[in-house]
């Protein structure tokens, strides 16, 4: 077996760290730590839905709701 034949290119290996900085000293960490390595405050994160969407699909998904609501109301009201 050669050692060529282990080797994945779709692998994430070799990709560089992802650093985020710690909310309370500022210091870099890396993106999946739960604890600043060097004050030691946890890192919080917050999901919320509306993260990482532009605000037409935000806006676009409430007119969703709204309209199945309207429609729904109707039918059976």
């Amino acid at each position: 077996m050669d050692w060529d034949d282990d080797f994945d290119p779709g692998s994430d290996d070799d990709a560089p760290a992802v650093t985020v900085a710690c909310p309370d000293c500022g210091a870099e960490v890396y993106e999946e730590s739960e604890r600043c390595p060097s004050c030691g405050e946890w890192i919080l994160r917050t999901h919320s839905p509306w993260s990482g969407h532009s605000t037409w699909w935000v806006v676009l998904g409430v007119a969703g709701v709204v309209a199945t609501i309207a429609v729904l109301s109707g039918a059976f009201g």
